[in-house]
């Protein structure tokens, strides 16, 4: 399977999710995207962004532990008033991110657990 094919894959099996995207975060770009619509270049940049800053603010926390699961520092959430931004690195050393979008109404929950299948399954496929 293509990145682009896990991308449509995550956006349909997540409820309420409007938009994934595969992205580089050294590099601060998009490279791959799943919407239903068109969207705009500025949109792309701006979630790659947001998941800079959530990981920078992870891997900032030095005196961190790994949790019971072993998922520390490999996702992060950010909340907004109208939706959730749910990220997934293969591991805390990775570039590699993959984003959903999702209503803020949705359960994050689920969309964490198919972000981290849909992160190993790219990560096994490679680009």
């Amino acid at each position: 399977m293509t990145i682009q094919t896990h991308l449509d894959a995550l956006r349909q099996k997540t409820a309420g999710c409007q938009l994934t995207a595969f992205g580089d975060l050294s590099s601060k770009l998009i490279l791959r995207s799943s919407s239903a619509a068109h969207c705009p270049r500025e949109v792309l940049d701006s979630l790659c962004a947001k998941a800079v800053t959530c990981f920078s603010i992870l891997d900032s926390d030095t005196a961190a532990e790994l949790t019971k699961n072993g998922h520390y520092g490999q996702t992060a959430i950010m909340f907004t008033p109208g939706q959730s931004f749910v990220f997934g690195r293969p591991d805390l050393a990775a570039d590699d991110v993959t984003c959903a979008v999702i209503d803020s109404a949705q359960d994050v929950e689920q969309a964490l657990h198919t972000i981290r299948d849909t992160v190993s399954k790219i990560g096994e496929n490679g680009r």
